[in-house]
C-alpha cells in the first residue's frame, strides 16, 4: 500500500514496477510492463533483462577496476571519486535489473536479490528502497524493505516521505503498531503535506483495527 499514481507529486521519484491494489487512497505505485508468457526471443521484457544484466556486468567490472586503482593509490582523491561513481553505476544497474525481472515475473526471487544489492550499494537512495519495497511486498518479504527503511531513517531522521513509506510497508506486512508509529512520525515531520489529512483519517481506522485485534 504505497503511493497512488494520482499522488505521485509527493514522491521523490516514482518507481513503477508491478501492480498492487490501492488501499484507502494509498496505493503501491502500479505499473511495469504488461508481459505475456511464451514470447519469443524478441520479447521486449527478456531483452530488458538481458540489457540490465549486461549493465550489471559492465558496472561490476568498473567497480573492480576502481577498487584496484584505490588500493594502488590509497591517498588518491580521484580514485575515491571513481570508486564512488562505479558503486553508483552498479547500484543503478542492479535496480534496473530488479525492475526488469519483476516486470516479467513478480515472483522471481532474483528480483528481490537485485533490489537488495542496489540498496546495499546505495543505502541512502530512497528510490532504491522503494523499488525493493515494491518487489518485496509482492513476494511477501516486506521485512527486507522494513530493515532498509530503519537504517535509512536512522541516517535521515527528518525525511518525512521515508516514514510514510515505512508506514505503508509495515501496514502491508501486518505490523500495525509499527505502521502507526511511522505514520505518526510522518505527520510530525510534515503536518501540512497534501497527504496529511488522509493519513490522519487512516490512523483512526488503524487504531480501531488494532483495538479489535487486541480485544479479540
Amino acid at each position: 500500500m504505497l503511493f497512488d499514481g494520482k499522488r505521485n507529486k509527493i514522491l521523490i521519484k516514482v518507481v513503477a514496477i508491478i501492480a498492487i491494489c490501492a488501499f484507502l487512497g494509498f496505493g503501491l505505485v502500479a505499473g511495469g510492463l504488461a508481459v505475456s508468457g511464451g514470447c519469443g526471443t524478441n520479447d521486449p521484457a527478456r531483452q530488458a533483462i538481458d540489457e540490465a544484466r549486461a549493465l550489471v556486468s559492465n558496472a561490476s567490472a568498473e567497480q573492480k577496476a576502481a577498487i584496484a586503482a584505490l588500493k594502488a593509490s590509497p591517498k588518491s582523491g580521484q580514485a575515491r571519486t571513481d570508486l564512488a561513481a562505479a558503486r553508483a553505476d552498479l547500484a543503478s544497474a542492479q535496480g534496473q535489473l530488479a525492475g526488469a525481472l519483476a516486470a516479467l515475473d513478480q515472483t522471481d526471487p532474483q528480483a528481490v536479490d537485485a533490489a537488495e544489492a542496489a540498496v546495499g550499494l546505495s543505502p541512502n537512495d530512497l528510490n532504491a528502497i522503494q523499488t525493493l519495497a515494491t518487489i518485496a511486498i509482492a513476494q511477501g518479504q516486506a521485512q527486507s524493505a522494513l530493515s532498509a527503511l530503519a537504517r535509512y531513517t536512522n541516517r535521515n531522521p527528518k525525511d518525512a516521505q521515508a516514514f510514510l513509506l515505512w508506514g505503508q510497508v509495515a501496514e502491508q506486512a501486518g505490523q500495525l503498531t509499527q505502521a502507526i508509529l511511522a505514520y505518526e512520525r510522518f505527520l510530525q515531520l510534515a503536518p501540512d503535506d497534501t497527504l496529511a489529512p488522509d493519513v490522519r483519517a487512516h490512523l483512526k481506522d488503524l487504531a480501531k483495527q488494532q483495538a479489535k485485534t487486541k480485544s479479540g
